[in-house]
């Protein structure tokens, strides 16, 4: 069965929201693992998660433009004669 162009946006933003949330999981453990002083860990897990988080939306969004630009396209191809007239 073939899902709808409104259900595949929203399968697509979940596993989006699911990539997101494993990669500040996993980006979280390994900044509090390599940092060397233990003061500075709350303000690298805060950093880290904002620019996932961020770095996360911007990927999701450039995604869904692609795909809906890809659902209804604006132009269709035109195919003009650009040769030149002949005088006989």
């Amino acid at each position: 069965m073939a899902m709808s162009h409104g259900s595949s946006i929203l399968v697509g933003s979940i596993i989006y929201m699911v990539l997101g949330v494993a990669a500040c999981f996993g980006f979280n453990t390994y900044v509090t693992k390599k940092t060397k002083n233990p003061h500075d860990v709350p303000e690298n897990r805060t950093i880290t998660l904002v620019s996932v988080t961020i770095a996360t939306f911007c990927a999701w969004l450039m995604w869904v433009v692609a795909y809906m630009a890809q659902m209804n396209p604006i132009i269709t191809p035109e195919w003009e004669n650009h040769q030149p007239k002949s005088d006989s």
